[in-house]
């Protein structure tokens, strides 16, 4: 078996990689180690794995979201289990369905990552026992139209109504309408950071940040 952990923080990687050793001491072929996302890509385009130990935010040209889905893209099936410092459940859930089979927070330790090591290996899914996924099935963003996200993502990015109704070849009149109606559904008001909303619900990689 041989197990690749993504992580930028090497005694996070030292850490993992003598737990492995020491779990799995017949079965362990090797532990291999990168630091950012390109030499992760890079290197699962040359050597395949059994199991990535991902971590969602790290150097790189990708991270978050869209780095798990070129992942999956490059070795579809293969077990991953997301190992970061982040713990927002909206973000554990997408993490999930983008392709995770399982996520655990940092703040946890590693003993949470052997566990959610060996759930996966054993064709499970796992999630941080201090993740609550129901948090993320019934947050309010769920509520909300394609328009009126694809506004609240747009103007969290920086950009002004007139801009967006430009770019989406709508009225000046419907985006504002998607605008407050998207307020009114999150229960914000019109002088929410809403950059900082979106990151602190764990959308942050709608905008582009890792």
């Amino acid at each position: 078996m041989r197990i690749l952990v993504a992580d930028d923080h090497p005694i996070i990687c030292v850490a993992l990689g003598e737990m492995l050793r020491a779990a799995f001491p017949d079965s362990l072929e090797s532990v291999a180690t990168v630091e950012d996302s390109d030499a992760l890509l890079a290197m699962l385009a040359d050597a395949p794995c059994d199991l990535l130990v991902l971590d969602l935010f790290m150097p790189g040209a990708l991270g978050s979201i869209p780095l798990l889905e070129r992942v999956v893209a490059l070795r579809p099936g293969l077990p991953i289990v997301a190992y970061t410092g982040a713990n927002q459940p909206m973000l554990a859930q997408q993490a999930l369905v983008s392709g995770a089979r399982a996520f655990v927070s940092k703040a946890s330790g590693p003993e949470s990552a052997m566990d959610a090591v060996r759930a996966v290996l054993a064709g499970q899914t796992y999630v941080d026992p201090r993740i609550d996924l129901e948090i993320a099935r019934t947050h309010p963003w769920h509520t909300l139209t394609g328009g009126e996200r694809a506004v609240i993502v747009a103007l969290a990015s920086g950009q002004h109504l007139h801009g967006i109704a430009l770019d989406s070849d709508r009225s000046y009149k419907t985006v504002t309408a998607h605008k407050y109606n998207a307020l009114r559904k999150l229960k914000l008001n019109s002088k929410t950071d809403l950059k900082h909303y979106v990151s602190q619900i764990g959308l942050g990689y709608l905008l582009g940040s890792h």
